[in-house]
């Protein structure tokens, strides 16, 4: 399959659930949204880092074409809805909106860590 293709059907699924979690009703789908997205990047930044001496490029590419897009949809959908949703900032201050929170930061975490090795 073309990454591509992955890429963008990542970025619109991404951003669609965002958007449609922080502007129209359950905030679960966001906050299953950003556990996902924190536990695959954290798994292939595992993969990525290898055992010091072989790094699984193959895990780059697929924390680069699923967990990216994924990551910058889903918060750009989540802010996107909280701007034009009615009341729906304050959704941060609750439980669901701190784990999301902490799952995003994650996962944007472990994307800059692999970007750096």
């Amino acid at each position: 399959m073309n990454p591509w293709l992955v890429a963008a059907l990542c970025l619109m699924g991404a951003g669609f659930i965002g958007y449609w979690s922080a502007s129209r009703g359950p905030w679960w789908p966001a906050t299953v949204l950003s556990l996902l997205l924190a536990v695959i990047s954290l798994q292939l930044y595992f993969a990525f880092r290898g055992d010091g001496t072989y790094h699984d490029l193959a895990a780059w590419t697929a924390m680069t074409f699923t967990v990216m897009p994924g990551l910058v949809a889903a918060v750009a959908g989540i802010w996107l809805g909280g701007v034009r949703g009615p009341g729906r900032a304050a959704i941060w201050r609750g439980w669901q909106g701190q784990l999301t929170g902490l799952a995003l930061a994650v996962a944007l975490a472990a994307q800059i860590a692999a970007a750096l090795i």
